[in-house]
């Protein structure tokens, strides 16, 4: 039965928190900048910051495995009147440019395509080798999605040649301040209790080693998340990236 209502599970499980820390993001992104959203879930929580992302005039394609979330997705986006183009002439949104639309991908797959995507329709035309700088994202936001990944340090790599020269890549999670073999043992297992998969335990020291280990970065910014989940167990991060 949880099964039937994922969707519905992870947003009351999860926006109350993830709500704040697309907040975060958002006021640290540039005016007109277009972000690849990396495990977009249901985008309730993006949603939710809707007048902040209208205000920076940002656009947002979003991925997720989940096709449960995706429906979702499109529901939500469409009620808030995001799921549609900008007027054209829009400052900061390429003609026929959406606000945000989102797809049932999945980071390891190659989406070159999303670069020359404006709208909700698929691109058919041709893709060249090298994107050119002017299509890149601007942005890449893994939101709590980093960890859930079978491979986080090949994730980065696959978002760099979508990114522009100066792009960055936004993290927010909580990471663990120590190894706990018990939450190493049970935090894999509930997706089994609650539908939704929160990966594997990650400390803050093996963040670091996973950042390292893709290659090709620098960190920015490692700081916890204002308002957040900080306790002596656990804190949520705002990680910042660029290209090294």
């Amino acid at each position: 039965m949880l099964r039937l209502f994922a969707a519905d599970v992870y947003d009351i499980v999860i926006v109350w928190m993830t709500a704040r820390w697309y907040q975060a993001v958002f006021k640290r992104l540039n005016s007109g900048d277009r972000i690849l959203d990396v495990g977009i879930g249901t985008a309730s929580a993006l949603a939710r910051n809707k007048a902040e992302m209208l205000d920076r005039r940002l656009s947002v394609v979003g991925i997720d495995y989940e096709a449960a979330y995706v429906r979702k997705a499109e529901a939500v986006l469409k009620a808030e009147e995001l799921w549609r183009p900008a007027p054209a002439g829009t400052k900061g949104y390429r003609e026929g440019e959406f606000y945000c639309h989102v797809l049932q991908r999945s980071i390891y797959d190659d989406l070159s395509d999303l670069c020359f995507q404006v709208g909700d329709q698929p691109f058919t035309g041709e893709i060249p080798k090298i994107i050119p700088e002017e299509l890149r994202f601007d942005a890449v936001y893994f939101s709590g999605s980093y960890s859930v990944l079978p491979d986080p340090p090949a994730a980065l790599r696959a978002v760099l040649p979508l990114m522009k020269s100066d792009g960055r890549v936004f993290i927010t999670q909580t990471f663990q301040k120590a190894h706990s073999p018990m939450m190493a043992f049970f935090k894999p297992l509930l997706k089994y209790i609650t539908t939704i998969d929160f990966g594997q335990l990650v400390t803050e020291v093996e963040l670091e080693g996973l950042i390292s280990s893709a290659g090709g970065f620098e960190v920015l910014e490692n700081k916890p998340i204002p308002g957040s989940i900080d306790t002596r167990m656990q804190t949520a991060r705002l990680v910042i990236l660029k290209k090294a």
